[in-house]
């Protein structure tokens, strides 16, 4: 009877030391809760400082050269220096013409994988440097759909 008693006994008070501990930790847990809600994120640092603009690229639809019935639809766009709108328009036009260039040359397996995007972003970039005489900063590639 006495081993009885005294299994209940330590029962009773492994229960009250749980609920204890899980009182503590769930208080606990609230405060952390309502310190993230009150604290504000840090600004976004930009690598564009200054007179940096995204000018938006018209879709591109192009066969590929191998295989002949495959197809590739590219929407990007372009981050240029500051300058007038008329510019800007003549230079994506020029840009245009370059990415259909390069990708009526180009195979469906060089863009197979994450390399193989990193490599056409990497081209193009370099390609619309040289075209823009430094201008374009960077093209981003939006989307990029193979057929």
């Amino acid at each position: 009877m006495r081993l009885i008693g005294a299994i209940v006994a330590l029962t009773l008070v492994a229960i009250g030391a749980g609920a204890l501990a899980g009182l503590h930790l769930f208080a606990a847990a609230e405060r952390v809760a309502d310190a993230k809600k009150t604290a504000t994120p840090p600004p976004l640092a930009s690598s564009y400082a200054g007179s940096a603009r995204l000018r938006k690229l018209s879709p591109i639809v192009t066969n590929l050269s191998a295989p002949a019935n495959n197809w590739a639809r590219i929407e990007a766009s372009m981050v240029t220096e500051s300058m007038s709108d008329e510019d800007a328009g003549i230079l994506a036009a020029h840009i245009s013409e370059d990415i259909v260039t390069y990708l009526r040359s180009a195979t469906v397996t060089q863009f197979e994988g994450s390399r193989g995007l990193q490599h056409l972003r990497d081209d193009l970039t370099d390609r619309a440097n040289i075209r823009s005489s430094g201008k374009v900063r960077e093209l981003i590639i939006e989307t990029l759909v193979i057929q």
